[in-house]
């Protein structure tokens, strides 16, 4: 049996691990470069493993008539936009997101800057297992500890150009005070520069990668950083990205937290407004609050839930025509380029918002109060099936009963880390600390916890 290679964000594991081992990701690079059959353009992250993973993949694509270049450390939304822009073949980021330094992982994306279809992935993952099959090795091996170099290219420049194309010619930021949190990652130097350039006067945290420092304490997966930032100095907003730049949460200049949901909010009436938001809905996912249901509802405007991951969101936003789509976690996408999520094309909308209606970003969100949700991950040795477990099946159900009406259930594996992720969300906090505690009892009870 093929193993599963493709989670719902390409391929991540622990970096030295199968399938990120020599043999594994020679064996990637092999089938994508088989795949894709053509010029591939390859980005990386700041993990001290990505050049190490990039030269294996070289390795594996060198041994077809595909060719690799190296677009160097950049966000992967630029791999996404810059494939499609340049006639690339295909793409590939190496990343991990929003994992700690130790994992790593590969995105692909098609000619078009999608990510691969299911039916390619699942060919990639075939032919990966024959290969691999063919010289038996899945030792584990050891990352090179190189010291950590940036390997600029004009590429990232390039990127910066096609973001800034779709906003006001010149310095149309010029006084507006941003904080940046860079997470020590791929928008390290790209944030700050195409900020600045525009105008704005940009103070940066967390922009100095070593190689092991990417979302250590810092971005959008510690956005405690941000926040004391924001609460020692003035600024308009602040805004915390990802290790690899696709999603960013944002701080208002009163210190309040916002997120993907309240992003989404603002660009839906805006987009309104102009009468561009047609159709009158915005895509989101089965973590999008109840509370931005609620309030587009009362607006006219719909909210079309997916699956969790913004791959998702695009299909439903291409299927539907949609101009507009998002994750609370931060992945916007706009119908600019309806790719991916992108930090920095966010940033700059959120910007806009507030240069354009001369408000802050408190105004723009001074009727936002998100419904009491709460959410527990629970780390587990294997993805058991959860219909197959019975009494856990029993007590979701006893909790959803409570729920209706009032507040919603959900309880999903994670597509990228051994966790099961539960939330709940209703009108009531207490309500929801209780029904919690009684499920997680229930699936400690039932599910190995690891």
């Amino acid at each position: 049996m093929t193993q599963q290679l493709f989670g719902t964000d390409g391929i991540r594991a622990a970096a030295g691990e199968f399938p990120l081992n020599s043999a594994g990701i020679t064996a990637i690079g092999r089938a994508l470069g088989e795949r894709l059959d053509g010029r591939i353009l390859v980005g990386q992250d700041t993990r001290i493993s990505s050049p190490w993973i990039f030269d294996l993949l070289l390795q594996g694509i060198a041994a077809t008539s595909a060719e690799i270049e190296n677009a160097g450390v950049i966000p992967t939304p630029a791999i996404a936009l810059l494939t499609q822009q340049h006639g690339y073949a295909g793409g590939i980021m190496i990343s991990a997101s929003h994992n700690p330094y130790e994992d790593n992982g590969i995105k692909v994306f098609a000619s078009d800057g999608r990510k691969l279809s299911n039916a390619d992935e699942a060919i990639i993952e075939q032919r990966v297992a024959e290969i691999v099959a063919a010289q038996d090795r899945r030792e584990n091996d050891t990352v090179p500890q190189r010291p950590f170099q940036a390997n600029k290219t004009p590429w990232a420049s390039r990127y910066m150009e096609l973001l800034s194309a779709h906003f006001p010619a010149g310095a149309w930021l010029k006084g507006v005070r941003i904080v940046a949190d860079c997470a020590n990652g791929a928008m390290s130097d790209v944030a700050p520069a195409l900020l600045t350039q525009l105008g704005a006067d940009v103070t940066v945290l967390h922009a100095s990668p070593s190689g092991k420092n990417i979302n250590e304490g810092c971005g959008a997966v510690h956005i405690d950083s941000l926040l004391a930032a924001m609460n020692s100095q003035t600024a308009d907003f602040g805004v915390a990205f990802d290790g690899d730049g696709d999603r960013s949460l944002f701080v208002s200049g009163s210190g309040r937290l916002l997120d993907g949901d309240a992003v989404l909010l603002i660009m839906a009436r805006r987009l309104k407004r102009s009468g561009a938001l047609n159709p009158p809905t915005v895509v989101g996912t089965l973590m999008t609050n109840y509370s931005l249901e609620r309030m587009l509802r009362n607006e006219g405007i719909s909210l079309t839930r997916v699956g969790v991951g913004d791959r998702f969101v695009f299909e439903e936003m291409q299927r539907s025509g949609g101009v507009l789509g998002g994750e609370p976690s931060g992945h916007i996408i706009f119908s600019d380029f309806r790719l991916s999520g992108d930090g920095l094309m966010t940033t700059l909308k959120v910007a806009e918002a507030i240069v354009s209606g001369q408000a802050s970003f408190d105004d723009l969100t001074r009727d936002w109060i998100q419904a009491p949700q709460i959410l527990k991950n629970v780390k587990v040795r294997q993805r058991v099936p959860l219909e197959t477990l019975p009494a856990v099946q029993t007590k979701m159900a006893e909790v959803m009963h409570e729920l209706q009406g009032c507040g919603r259930l959900v309880v999903r594996y994670s597509g990228t880390e051994p966790l099961l992720r539960v939330m709940i969300e209703s009108d009531n906090a207490a309500r929801n600390d209780r029904l919690m505690a009684d499920l997680l009892k229930t699936i400690g009870e039932n599910v190995e916890i690891g």
